[in-house]
């Protein structure tokens, strides 16, 4: 891909500002075709303009950045939603296979998106992925968010953090496994679930391990030491994460 034709929506005109300049400093490449700051404008003039890529807010007033894709329907190119810099959105964005970026827009993870667009097929998002977007950002920007949706191969679940007893790595795939019910299988990594999730109730405790520390029953240490949860399943436990866990178990 030679030269990326760009289009801005952002409601703000400081922001769209702001990104203008960041493209023509860091990212020569990218050509910015046109601007706006009324999206129910962009969606009428969006499909005049051969775009190869959107730079698209999520929340603006009178239509949200995924009402814009819906009602763009001329619009086959590729979309970097760009939101305010919050730990809910950024969570939420790490269970989604979007392509984002927080504001305020840093010069480096600019650049790193643009280089991600070169190599991926020019392509919109798939409903599928921007439903599972929004239905995260809704739960995970509540006071005490308990919940978060996973989309499975023919699903989106929504999933009581309470009922996890662990999610274990399947190569490029992820199985959750809850307590009293089935397992369910992500096309997310673990790595996107250790860096949502890590925190109070959940901690790393194997390259292929993310437990919940709430459904630990006990710690043994024979046969090398392993951790066995709450449904008796027997987890193990890797020297480099060992000292956390027992740290945490003992607080």
């Amino acid at each position: 891909m030679g030269t990326i034709k760009s289009i801005l929506i952002d409601d703000e005109p400081a922001g769209l500002k702001t990104l203008q300049l960041l493209l023509q400093k860091h990212c020569p490449q990218v050509e910015v075709l046109t601007t706006f700051s009324d999206p129910k404008r962009a969606v009428k003039e969006v499909g005049k303009n051969e775009a190869d890529l959107i730079f698209l807010d999520i929340e603006m007033p009178g239509m949200s950045g995924f009402d814009f894709l819906q009602k763009a329907k001329d619009y086959t190119g590729k979309v970097i939603f760009v939101t305010a810099h919050s730990q809910y959105a950024l969570r939420a964005f790490k269970f989604s296979a979007l392509d984002y970026l927080l504001k305020p827009v840093e010069p480096e993870e600019l650049k790193a998106a643009i280089t991600k667009i070169v190599k991926t097929p020019a392509e919109q998002p798939e409903k599928n992925d921007l439903k599972l977007l929004a239905e995260n950002l809704r739960l995970l920007a509540q006071p005490a968010a308990k919940k978060i949706a996973v989309s499975t191969s023919d699903s989106i679940e929504i999933i009581a953090l309470d009922e996890v007893e662990f999610m274990k790595s399947d190569r490029n795939y992820t199985i959750i496994k809850r307590t009293g019910k089935k397992e369910l299988l992500t096309a997310r990594s673990l790595k996107d679930f250790d860096d949502s999730l890590s925190g109070a109730d959940f901690i790393r405790v194997h390259s292929s391990y993310l437990i919940n520390i709430n459904k630990v029953n006990r710690y043994v240490r024979k046969d090398g030491g392993y951790i066995e949860m709450s449904d008796g399943t027997q987890v193990p436990l890797s020297r480099s994460h060992r000292e956390n866990f027992l740290n945490r178990i003992k607080a």
